[in-house]
C-alpha cells in the first residue's frame, strides 16, 4: 500500500508537477511569484481589511526639523526617524524630544548614520557607524550613554535576545562573515561565514544597499539576503528557512551574473531590494528593476496578489487623504506612512478630495481640519493606518 502511494507520488510529480502545490500547502510554504513583468494595480485599504487611520503631525521647530523620512523605529513611547545623518525622537503624540547624536569625528560623535535599532527592555538607541567601526547607544531623550567597538564592518543590523546581529555589506565580495552575533560590549557570541563571495572585476562594482534585510513579526526575527529567494528565520542562534519564498525568476541576481556582468546590467536586468516586511496577513515587498519601482502586497492565507504603484500608494478609501505608501509596521497590525505638509494640504484642497466619498465621512471632516492647520513649511505627518482586530 505505502509503495503504491509513493509510486503514484512520483508519477504525478514527474508527469504534471501537481504536487509542487500540494507539497507546498502540506509544509505551508507560501511562493510569491514576482513576475517578470508585473501588472500595476490599484487597491484600496478597505480591501486590506484596515478600518482606522490616525494623523500625528510632528512638531516643527528650529531643532527638530525634518524634511523626509527614509527609516522609522518604534519605541514604547516614541518614535524614531532618520533622514540622510539626522536623527530625531518624537512622543506618540508628535512632541520633539530630542536630536539624538552630533555628526562628526570626534569620539563621541558619528560620521554616518549607517543603522539603528531599539533596545527592546532598556528602549535606549544603538546607533552604528561603519566607517568607524563603532556603535553609540543612546537614551530617547538623546544622552550618550556609551560607545563601544565593532569586531567587523557591520553596515546594518538587529537586536536579539542573544545579543546584536549584524551583517557586513559585500559590496567587493570578499566579506569572510556575512553575519556576526556580537554582545552589547561588542564581543563577538558567533560568526556567519559569507556563502555567497564573488570576484570583483575591473567592470567596478554594483552595490546593493539592502544586500539583507532584517525584519521583525509575531515576535520573530526574519532576514532576506538579495541572492536567495528564501525567507529565513532567527532560532536558537542560527538561520532557519521560513514558510516564504519571494520567487524572482531570472531577476534575481546570482553571484555569478554578479561577478560577469557591468553594473549598469546589474541595474537594469535585476531586482534591487528596498524594503520587506509582514502586517496581518499580508507581506509587502519594495524593490526596483532598473528604473521602475514595486510595491508587491501578497496574502499568506488566501489567493491575493497585487502590484501597486508605491508613489501613488494603497488608495485611502477611509477619509479620502493621500494615498499609503508603506514605510514599516507597528504591532504587526498597523501600517506606518508620512506624507509631506505641503502635499496633504495641496490633496485636501484638490476636487479629488472634495468630491470623495469615503468610508468614515467624519474622519474626512477631522483631516480637512488637520491640513487647514499645518503650514506648508512644517515638518511631514505621520500616518498610521490598523487593521481589523
Amino acid at each position: 500500500m505505502i509503495k503504491n502511494l509513493f509510486l503514484i507520488l512520483l508519477a504525478c510529480i514527474v508527469l504534471t508537477g501537481c504536487k509542487d502545490i500540494d507539497l507546498n500547502k502540506r509544509n505551508k510554504i507560501i511562493t510569491f511569484n514576482l513576475g517578470n513583468d508585473p501588472e500595476i494595480t490599484s487597491v484600496k485599504l478597505s480591501d486590506l481589511g484596515f478600518e482606522d487611520i490616525e494623523y500625528v503631525p510632528l512638531e516643527t521647530n528650529n531643532q527638530s526639523l525634518i524634511s523626509r523620512i527614509n527609516k522609522i523605529r518604534i519605541g514604547d513611547d516614541f518614535f524614531l526617524l532618520q533622514y540622510l545623518n539626522s536623527l530625531l525622537t518624537f512622543k506618540k503624540d508628535g512632541s520633539f524630544i530630542a536630536k539624538i547624536g552630533k555628526e562628526g569625528r570626534g569620539p563621541d560623535e558619528y560620521l554616518l548614520v549607517h543603522d539603528v535599532d531599539i533596545e527592546k527592555e532598556s528602549q535606549n538607541i544603538y546607533l552604528v557607524s561603519t566607517w568607524q567601526r563603532k556603535f553609540n547607544v543612546y537614551t530617547s531623550s538623546g544622552l550618550l550613554l556609551r560607545t563601544f567597538k565593532s569586531p567587523e564592518d557591520i553596515t546594518s543590523f538587529i537586536i536579539t535576545e542573544s545579543g546584536i546581529l549584524g551583517y557586513s555589506l559585500n559590496t567587493q565580495g570578499k566579506i569572510l562573515n556575512s553575519f556576526n552575533l556580537i554582545d552589547t560590549n561588542g564581543n563577538i557570541i558567533k560568526k556567519f561565514p559569507n556563502k555567497y563571495p564573488w570576484s570583483l572585476t575591473q567592470l567596478g562594482t554594483y552595490i546593493f544597499e539592502h544586500e539583507n534585510i532584517f525584519y521583525r513579526f509575531n515576535g520573530n526575527i526574519l532576514k532576506k539576503e538579495v541572492y536567495s529567494d528564501t525567507v529565513f528565520l532567527w532560532k536558537d542562534l542560527s538561520f532557519k528557512p521560513h514558510n516564504i519564498i519571494l520567487s524572482s525568476g531570472n531577476r534575481r541576481i546570482s553571484v555569478n551574473m554578479r561577478s560577469k556582468l557591468h553594473p549598469d546590467e546589474i541595474h537594469t536586468k535585476y531586482i534591487t531590494p528596498r524594503s520587506l516586511f509582514e502586517f496581518g496577513e499580508f507581506l509587502y515587498y519594495e524593490f526596483t528593476v532598473g528604473f521602475d519601482l514595486y510595491g508587491f502586497i501578497g496574502s499568506k492565507k488566501r489567493d491575493f496578489r497585487v502590484f501597486i504603484n508605491t508613489e501613488e500608494g494603497i488608495i485611502n478609501d477611509l477619509d479620502g487623504g493621500p494615498g499609503i505608501w508603506p514605510i514599516t509596521v507597528s504591532h504587526d497590525n498597523t501600517l506606518i506612512a508620512w506624507v509631506e505638509a505641503l502635499k496633504l494640504k495641496a490633496h485636501v484642497a484638490s476636487e479629488t478630495f472634495k468630491k470623495s466619498s469615503p468610508k468614515y465621512p467624519e474622519k474626512k471632516k477631522k483631516l480637512e481640519k488637520l491640513a487647514n492647520s499645518l503650514k506648508e513649511t512644517d515638518n511631514p505627518v505621520l500616518v498610521m493606518v490598523r487593521l481589523k482586530d
